[in-house]
């Protein structure tokens, strides 16, 4: 993998100063922030996963339509295994989710120093609950039972605590690692500051993420146009499954803000394992760059 280009991060800094204005004007809540997460979610961020049939295709035969069909039969049982795993054991799916996402996120910056890496990778999820650790807790309770909830919430805190702890000690003593990724990571710790945790993760996510794994995946596959209008028809249908999915749990026992986290986020977690798992075998498997 190539270093990201100069224009991500810079992009990724006027995201941030962007969502930090409209958050001093607006000062939405909960509610009006998941409308707005759940849009950029689906336009901006799920396109980067929908290029997962191409990455496949790369390291497997997939020839004619029964070859990718299997792939998105094997592909499918896996998000709904974690759908499963989260209706029986919530408490741990979150667990585990909040885990593998920290991993598959310090792939942002897998070209920086080690250190640098991995503080990246926890800062994505622990910040905002270092930061907001009440309204942390609070989201978490409408993924898990409340006392999952807040261990979860308290682990992930310190977990970011000392990723902070490191981060900063590697940019005093290691001047080598004053490079890109030390400004990026300091992005990310002033909007985990400035905004709620809903505005923060759809800058990181939609802003940083998704265009950076979109981007360096689209110059890796062959057929880079037929992929993209590929990712583009899959965002679509995503946005209508998850508005037909928000508004089927209208009637439940569900707060609009608990479906409208529920949709969110058990769907990035049940689409994330799959698609994490393909991409570690795509980077371990194609020819170097």
């Amino acid at each position: 993998m190539t270093a990201a280009p100069v224009w991500q991060t810079v992009l990724f800094g006027l995201c941030a100063g962007v969502a930090v204005l409209f958050q001093s004007i607006m000062q939405p809540g909960i509610g009006a922030q998941l409308l707005l997460l759940a849009p950029l979610v689906a336009i901006l961020g799920l396109p980067h996963g929908a290029l997962d049939l191409p990455m496949a295709g790369m390291l497997w035969p997939l020839d004619g339509w029964r070859g990718k069909l299997r792939f998105v039969v094997i592909y499918m049982g896996l998000v709904a295994g974690v759908v499963g795993l989260w209706i029986l054991a919530p408490g741990a799916a979150l667990i585990a989710f909040l885990a593998y996402s920290a991993l598959h996120f310090s792939d942002d910056w897998s070209r920086a120093a080690p250190p640098l890496r991995w503080t990246g990778g926890i800062a994505t999820i622990g910040a905002p609950a270092l930061m907001h650790h009440a309204e942390v807790t609070t989201l978490f309770g409408y993924l898990a039972p409340d006392h999952a909830a807040a261990i979860a919430a308290d682990a992930t805190a310190v977990a970011g605590s000392l990723a902070l702890l490191v981060f900063i000690a590697t940019v005093l003593f290691r001047p080598a690692a004053r490079h890109r990724a030390a400004l990026e990571q300091g992005i990310l710790w002033g909007i985990a500051a400035l905004l709620p945790p809903l505005v923060y993760f759809a800058v990181y996510f939609c802003g940083l993420h998704s265009i950076r794994h979109f981007d360096a995946t689209l110059r890796s596959v062959p057929h880079a146009r037929r992929a993209l209008i590929t990712a583009a028809m899959l965002s679509v249908a995503t946005i209508l499954t998850a508005a037909m999915v928000f508004s089927g749990r209208n009637g439940a026992a569900v707060t609009p803000e608990g479906g409208g986290m529920q949709v969110i986020f058990i769907g990035l977690a049940a689409l994330t394992v799959p698609h994490m798992l393909l991409v570690e075998r795509f980077h371990r498997h194609r020819p170097a760059d």
